[in-house]
């Protein structure tokens, strides 16, 4: 039996599932605490990427507020998590508003 490289799978799962962008852009979610760092990776979570956009949910309103200030640190640590490109911008909403 072959062994068939994880990257092309994933390329397949995608493709499946009509997920668009770059596979690279996707390792955000595993690495996010890593990315941000552990005080926002406790109020926060990355849900879905669509379009270059990456959605972020917020468990409370105060940190909501805080991370619409802190928006653009935020997508500079993520174009230097990735290729540059992959990120056009960060939508953040309240936990269970959407």
């Amino acid at each position: 039996m072959a062994f068939t490289p994880l990257k092309k799978i994933l390329e397949t799962v995608i493709g499946a599932e009509d997920l668009n962008g770059d596979i690279e852009a996707y390792k955000v979610f595993s690495k996010w605490g890593e990315i941000v760092g552990a005080k926002v990776a406790a109020h926060t979570r990355p849900v879905r990427l669509t379009r270059n956009i990456l959605y972020v949910e917020v468990n409370d309103h105060l940190w909501l507020a805080q991370l619409k200030y802190m928006k653009g640190d935020m997508l500079k640590k993520l174009e230097g998590s990735a290729k540059p490109g992959l990120f056009k911008d960060l939508k953040f909403f309240l936990k269970g508003l959407q």
